[in-house]
């Protein structure tokens, strides 16, 4: 017992065979777990962070895509099926471009009214939106950028093929530095009258401001009034006609080479269509005597935009006058150098085309044998590099250059053209190719046509064209409104 006792009572160390076992440490043991689960916890964090991350660049993805087709493709069946999304696209221009919730007065009015009435809902405006061009919004999606590089790759290849060409031949590489001296020579010639042109362009606004403000003081005399304004008028139908013959003359006169004297006619012809839309809209302005908000302006002069409205205009792509346009918040520099990067690469490629694919069959056609294999191969190779050409050229002219200019710019509305590659004629083909010469035409030549000319004659104009959803909507392209209709 007294064994037992002492045993009990005595202190509770235990041994071992190799000595007493230590005491465990149970601070140490609850920071081990501690910083374990905090490791778990950030560990945890982190993929859930991850998920999420991933979760929502695929949401945006989405909406991306699916904004792509409620904005840009409404008629594509589905919203998440990529296949549709690419395979049924078929855009409705019409709508898109123009608002149509324009409100108008009550059918208990006059003839006339609802004769205006009626042409107003058949003509909404004009409204520009901020949004990317179709290709760009393509790119967003990853199987038409992969395309996109394919066609990059393809083109460094073959721009790789010709400067060693060059070099191996030539003993120099060139890059058809020949061809560039040919095509601009004369170019400062051509400045010299572009810039001539730009200052008969700015000197339009003065013209304008002074004709409306003489307007306005001789309001109480109709008679004076428009011969005042007869007289502008035709001073303007001069100034046209000098802008559209001086250019063409200088090119003859100084002998300008064919890409300056190109480059200059097409900068002459985008002029007198800014100049044309400009006088035309403020015109149409003074002529209401009238102000945009409703208010009675008859003791009122009509206001000049500024000139600097005016000269963000002329260099902004686009070619109908509004006062503002919907601006971007910054440039984004990488996308400024990405096009101007495509515009360099198609000035190489145009050469290269010409010098190994064009130039040789032009210069040696008619000296060798006629047969029908060099007639084919002719044929063939010279269809192919026009292809080619036009590609290319509508790349640069409808996306390249007119992104340049509008992310410099901060020019919100990019859609300078449509899905010209879905359409199934050639009416559907011309409303979608050039969207600024077509919204053009349709708002300062067709327009005022139907209204001032034909004076709504349906007879005239009962066979327009429709669109291709079927919906009897007016097309917004001249050259088929005048291939189709029965004018006589």
């Amino acid at each position: 017992m007294v064994a037992n006792s002492e045993r009990n009572d005595g202190p509770s160390e235990q041994f071992t065979q190799n000595g007493p076992i230590p005491r465990r440490d149970h601070g140490a043991q609850l920071h081990f777990i501690q910083n374990k689960l905090k490791a778990f916890h950030t560990d945890l964090l982190n993929e859930v962070q991850e998920r999420m991350s991933n979760i929502v660049n695929d949401l945006e993805k989405e909406l991306r895509q699916q904004e792509l087709q409620i904005h840009e493709f409404p008629n594509s069946l589905s919203l998440t099926n990529l296949n549709s999304f690419t395979n049924g696209i078929n855009a409705d221009a019409y709508e898109e471009r123009y608002d149509r919730r324009k409100k108008f007065p009550d059918k208990t009015t006059d003839k006339k009214r609802g004769a205006e009435q009626s042409f107003l809902q058949k003509f909404p405006e004009k409204v520009f939106q901020s949004r990317e061009s179709y290709l760009t919004t393509l790119m967003k999606v990853d199987h038409i950028r992969t395309i996109y590089n394919i066609f990059v790759v393809g083109f460094i290849y073959y721009a790789f093929q010709n400067i060693l060409q060059d070099y191996f031949t030539n003993g120099r590489i060139t890059l058809a530095a020949n061809l560039f001296h040919t095509g601009f020579g004369n170019i400062h010639y051509s400045l010299a009258v572009w810039l001539g042109l730009m200052c008969y362009t700015c000197s339009v606004y003065y013209a304008l401001k002074t004709w409306s403000s003489v307007r306005f003081k001789l309001r109480h005399h109709e008679p004076l009034q428009r011969m005042w304004s007869r007289i502008w008028l035709m001073a303007y139908i001069m100034g046209v006609i000098l802008c559209l013959y001086l250019p063409v003359k200088a090119c003859l006169w100084l002998d300008i080479k064919y890409a300056s004297c190109a480059g200059l006619l097409m900068e002459t012809l985008r002029m007198i269509m800014k100049q044309h839309a400009f006088v035309r809209t403020i015109c149409g302005r003074v002529l209401q005597g009238k102000l945009k908000n409703g208010d009675d302006s008859s003791e009122k002069p009509v206001t000049m935009p500024g000139f600097g409205k005016y000269l963000y205009y002329l260099f902004a792509p686009t070619l109908m006058y509004q006062d503002n346009y919907p601006r971007t918040s910054h440039i984004r520099w990488k996308f400024v150098a990405a096009r101007f990067a495509e515009c360099v690469a198609y000035v190489l490629l145009f050469a290269f085309l010409y010098e190994n694919h064009l130039r040789p069959f032009m210069e040696n056609f008619g000296k060798m044998e006629l047969s029908a294999a060099l007639l084919i191969r002719t044929y063939f190779n010279i269809q192919l590099t026009a292809m080619l050409f036009l590609l290319s050229g509508f790349y640069f002219l409808l996306h390249s250059w007119p992104n340049f200019t509008a992310e410099l710019l901060r020019f919100g509305d990019r859609m300078f053209y449509r899905d010209w590659w879905t359409s199934r004629d050639m009416f559907e083909y011309f409303r979608k190719w050039n969207l600024l010469v077509g919204d053009w035409l349709y708002e300062y030549v067709f327009k005022d046509f139907y209204r001032y000319v034909f004076k709504g004659n349906k007879a005239a104009c009962e066979n327009c064209p429709k669109e291709a959803s079927g919906g009897g909507r007016w097309g917004d392209w001249l050259m088929p409104y005048l291939i189709s209709c029965k004018i006589k």
